[in-house]
């Protein structure tokens, strides 16, 4: 009954709804980005499926905490079975040349490009009239404002490391590349949640198999050192987890949700699962038939049904600007004049409504979403 009865009193006051995404629409489908919740992101490649958990499960909620002056409240687990960190850091360097300094583009030899990774690392080339290419030096400028991003937000998230690549200390990032199997995720995430508080057992007494009485113990909870923390665990993404021995592709998805699942219901846990669609989207019959309002539904994700069954919410994102689907118009939008548009939807959802279409520009290079002004 006190749980009862001292959620209901937050909520009258306003603290049971979740942390910003910085995508006001979702924030509101989704009551916030909340603790015990696991969100599953689906898209086909190259449409800005980690683009959109980064901004909106990383990123602005970091914001926001600091701006609370709640970061001791907030920290990150990190698969990454897609991008190394350097190139992850030098892609949230990009986001906050334009979040902090306003630093949305850059121009060399009269042509403005969007701020991004590769200008930041020297790989952003230009072509000149003569065909010839040549790399685009940072200016220094913006080099005297990377150095303060590196100081001030660069370590603070994702640590400190010297030239060999040890870690000197740690940030609100646990970045991991070269994750294990669901079973090696689980365990590295169960000795996570034993530094953060404390997993509690009860002993019980069985009959074996020689009917002889023998002691066992089970889990039922877990105390967390600080109530009021989120973990959030991110995915990038479940197809490429290293296979148990003798599994499918199919069983390694469905053991590692299984495990989130677990993680998610007894510490509180937060979960976010990237995952690829199914190539059918593009289908004519299945065009013909939705027309405008074509958007990927939790059938279309890989090798997997359990995506949507064992997830809080799924999202999947969309990109009508991809010429395989040949169309001119997307909810009403015409879609030739906003190159950058996607489209956001909540196609699953255990304590909402759905579906929900949310549409928004996509700037890829800073790591932003913004509202489509139609």
């Amino acid at each position: 009954m006190s749980n009862f009865v001292s959620t209901f009193k937050a909520g009258k006051e306003g603290r049971n709804f979740g942390i910003t995404t910085g995508i006001p629409s979702l924030d509101i489908a989704i009551n916030g980005l909340q603790r015990k919740t696991s969100i599953g992101i689906a898209a086909s490649e190259k449409t800005g499926k980690t683009t959109l958990a980064d901004y909106a499960f990383l990123l602005m909620p970091y914001i926001y905490m600091e701006k609370e002056n709640r970061l001791d409240d907030i920290e990150w687990v990190y698969f990454s079975l897609e991008i190394d960190r350097v190139s992850k850091e030098f892609k949230f360097a990009a986001f906050f040349m334009a979040y902090d300094y306003q630093q949305y583009n850059f121009v060399f030899k009269d042509k403005i490009y969007q701020m991004n990774k590769e200008y930041l690392m020297g790989r952003q080339t230009h072509k000149n009239n003569d065909n010839t290419t040549e790399f685009i030096p940072i200016t220094p400028e913006h080099e005297s404002m990377l150095k303060e991003i590196y100081l001030k937000r660069i370590i603070p998230l994702f640590g400190e490391y010297n030239e060999d690549g040890d870690k000197l200390r740690n940030g609100k990032i646990d970045f991991i590349e070269s994750p294990e199997n669901p079973t090696g995720l689980y365990k590295y995430l169960e000795s996570h949640a034993k530094k953060n508080g404390q997993i509690l057992y009860q002993e019980y007494t069985v009959h074996n198999d020689k009917n002889i009485l023998e002691k066992r113990r089970r889990i039922i909870g877990y105390k967390s050192n600080n109530p009021n923390k989120y973990n959030i665990v991110i995915c990038d993404h479940i197809r490429r987890i290293p296979l148990e021995r003798g599994f499918t592709l199919k069983q390694n998805v469905d053991k590692w949700l299984e495990y989130t699942s677990i993680l998610r219901n007894l510490c509180y846990f937060t979960f976010i699962n990237i995952c690829h669609i199914n190539r059918g989207l593009s289908n004519i019959d299945r065009l013909k038939f939705a027309g405008e309002y074509i958007f990927p539904s939790t059938d279309d994700i890989k090798d997997t049904g359990n995506l949507g069954e064992e997830s809080t919410f799924v999202l999947t994102l969309f990109n009508p600007n991809d010429e395989k689907y040949n169309i001119d118009k997307h909810f009403g939008v015409e879609i030739k004049n906003y190159p950058n548009y996607r489209s956001l939807h909540l196609v699953a959802s255990r304590d909402t409504e759905f579906p929900l279409h949310i549409q928004l520009n996509m700037f890829g290079g800073i790591n932003m979403f913004s509202k489509l002004n139609i």
